[in-house]
């Protein structure tokens, strides 16, 4: 079925004749439809001279393409590849004035373009890269009518269009979540979101619902909570993971989040995913984690794992500038805060991360020198041995199996040395 169909009539007629009118090189209607990519093309033209004078005769010619129905996206498609495959820094420019251009197409416009792209028969990926411009600013101006366009491939990984349908889900929740949860539910019902997968998931469906479901949290927990229930057991956790690294979970939310991860997960996943959340939060600083370990009321092995996750992220999030000693003094002070019992624990897994590798990490020398002092200092093998465990160990065997000489239980020391042989 075309697209087109799905428009209302009298609207379906407009892009009707529009499109004809441009297949057949109706030139005026070309310029009427496209004055303001004209303009715009013309204002970027006349703000960079020299250099850019390739770039914005290219920008012209895709945006005059635009305008010529089925043969000028055809002609499209080609110029992009060719870009791509090129690769330089003008081309991005070009790209954004053509993406400027299609985001000054209507909905009706967009519509038409995308029935000229499937009648094509271009090979793959040139048809993803041409509707994955398109759809983006269709599902902007009308989310619902991008799910209508596209409801038989919201199983379509190609290009990323399943990742934009479920952003338009989103985006349509967020206006009017009854109607958007309904569509869903009925997709779901006539077997959209079955999966062929051996293992049974659907990593589709799951991104829907997880978007879907973070957008009913602020609103209606026990509605997400019902959602949860409908999911394959082995389903929920991989949703509630995806909506703690989504980066989108509000202070006001968080405690409704732990609740349902407590009533909805086993127990050997709840603490892991609530643990998660720590992921973010930790890029404010161990300040934004306390916080928000006190908000959900955290139990002992889910702050325990909480502040593991977040020393990690902290130490191995991107720095300008070199860690220190005083780095893990911090570190050590705020877990010994929080989660005394795991402090040389942590310790030895943050210095662990820490020497990986990067212009601002620590050198495995250094590391292995903090892991011996603080080892000392608290007179156990914890932060030596978590050190030695850690993968910078097997990447330095020979200094690391002289460091091993100092760990004192046996077992522990004969275990580290066969993962360094």
């Amino acid at each position: 079925m075309k697209l087109i169909q799905l428009l209302p009539p009298a609207v379906a007629g407009i892009v009707v004749v529009t499109a004809l009118g441009l297949q057949r090189g109706n030139l005026a209607t070309l310029d009427e439809s496209n004055c303001l990519m004209r303009q715009q093309l013309a204002s970027a033209r006349n703000g960079e001279e020299g250099s850019d004078a390739a770039h914005s005769q290219a920008a012209g010619s895709s945006k005059s393409a635009i305008g010529q129905g089925r043969l000028g996206w055809k002609k499209l498609a080609g110029q992009l590849l060719d870009m791509q495959q090129g690769g330089e820094m003008g081309n991005m420019r070009v790209r954004l004035r053509l993406q400027q251009c299609v985001q000054e197409m209507s909905r009706e416009q967009l519509i038409a373009a995308l029935d000229d792209i499937t009648s094509l028969g271009l090979p793959a990926e040139s048809r993803a890269m041409l509707e994955r411009m398109l759809i983006g600013p269709l599902i902007e101006k009308d989310p619902e009518l991008a799910l209508a366009c596209f409801s038989d491939r919201l199983q379509d990984e190609r290009g990323g269009i399943a990742w934009q349908l479920a952003s338009a889900l989103q985006a349509w929740a967020k206006k009017d979540i009854a109607k958007a949860s309904a569509w869903f539910d009925e997709q779901i019902a006539a077997g959209k979101f079955d999966s062929k997968a051996l293992d049974g998931k659907s990593q589709t469906r799951i991104q829907f619902e997880q978007l879907l479901m973070g957008v009913l949290l602020t609103t209606d927990p026990a509605a997400v909570g019902q959602r949860l229930a409908a999911l394959p057991p082995d389903q929920r956790a991989d949703v509630m993971r995806q909506l703690a690294n989504a980066n989108s979970l509000k202070e006001q939310d968080q405690l409704a989040f732990a609740k349902l991860v407590r009533d909805q997960l086993p127990a050997t996943e709840q603490a892991r995913i609530i643990s998660e959340v720590t992921s973010n939060l930790a890029r404010g600083g161990y300040a934004k984690v306390s916080e928000y370990l006190t908000r959900i009321e955290a139990t002992p092995a889910e702050r325990s794992a909480a502040v593991e996750q977040a020393a990690v992220s902290l130490i191995g999030y991107p720095n300008d500038k070199p860690i220190t000693r005083e780095n893990f003094e911090a570190l050590r002070n705020w877990v010994g805060s929080q989660a005394p019992e795991k402090t040389d624990h942590i310790t030895g897994v943050a210095l662990g991360q820490a020497s990986q590798g990067g212009k601002y990490k620590l050198e495995f020398a250094a590391a292995a020198e903090l892991a011996v002092q603080y080892s000392q200092t608290s007179g156990t093998d914890e932060v030596l041995g978590t050190f030695l465990e850690s993968w910078p160990a097997r990447n330095h065997k020979e200094q690391a199996r002289v460091l091993a000489a100092q760990i004192t239980d046996e077992k522990r020391r004969a275990d580290i040395l066969r993962n360094l042989q």
